[in-house]
């Protein structure tokens, strides 16, 4: 038998691993040698996870708040539009109703006349309603500590006309806003109107607004905790 030569009979140990073997991640003995996190390497990512998603949530709160913000003004800058369509296309005054039902704040279109609470599908005036999501409330003009400054004519439309608040808005048979005759009933232009609009959800309080300059233009306002802006 040559020299150097190792013999090994059947029943034996198995050799010592190969080179290969152990780039396969195999023993000596053929088991498979497994490599895994220790519990100190799982507690830092999971520390690191919860850091990132302490800094994450919060931002994601506000963004989310912020979609729905502006999706509800946008919808209710459709439905003014709406308003204002209906006039001329009836070639009668429209009036944009903004009321609380079933705890949620509605906004619906009616005849100028129609004196209406709620945007009843019986009633044949109706000609469009919104309803806006349960975060939503129309609590009056904005007054007390951490309130919005008052939105005026000047920052809206450079004008020292000064606007009609938290009143419901109306269109004439030309698409001009209007406010009718308390005796006549007729509908005469006036300065504008503006309605707030206030948003609680968990991201804290968020105020937004409405407004119709007195050219018919239809604007959405929203605070940013310091001013107005679009």
């Amino acid at each position: 038998m040559p020299e150097n030569t190792t013999v090994y009979a059947r029943g034996s140990l198995r050799s010592p691993a190969s080179s290969k073997d152990r780039e396969r991640g195999e023993t000596g003995d053929g088991l498979i040698a497994s490599s895994g996190f220790s519990m100190l390497e799982l507690l830092a990512v999971l520390a690191i996870t919860l850091v990132v998603s302490a800094f994450a949530i919060p931002t994601m709160i506000t963004t989310v708040d912020a979609f729905r913000i502006r999706g509800a003004l946008g919808s209710a800058s459709s439905i003014t539009q709406r308003c204002r369509t209906q006039a001329i296309k009836k070639d009668s005054s429209q009036r944009l109703h903004f009321a609380v039902a079933g705890g949620r704040v509605a906004l619906f279109v009616t005849d100028s006349n129609d004196a209406a609470v709620a945007p009843l599908p019986t009633d044949k005036k109706l000609s469009a309603q919104l309803w806006l999501q349960t975060q939503f409330s129309i609590p009056g003009i904005p007054a007390g500590a951490g309130s919005p400054t008052l939105l005026t004519g000047t920052t809206m439309w450079n004008t020292i006309l000064v606007p009609n608040v938290n009143v419901d808005p109306y269109f004439n048979s030309r698409g001009l806003p209007c406010l009718p005759d308390p005796i006549t009933g007729v509908c005469n232009p006036t300065t504008g109107f503006v309605y707030y609009l206030k948003y609680t959800g968990p991201g804290g309080a968020k105020w937004a607004a409405s407004s119709i300059s007195p050219a018919g233009r239809i604007q959405s306002w929203y605070w940013n905790g310091t001013s107005w802006g679009n």
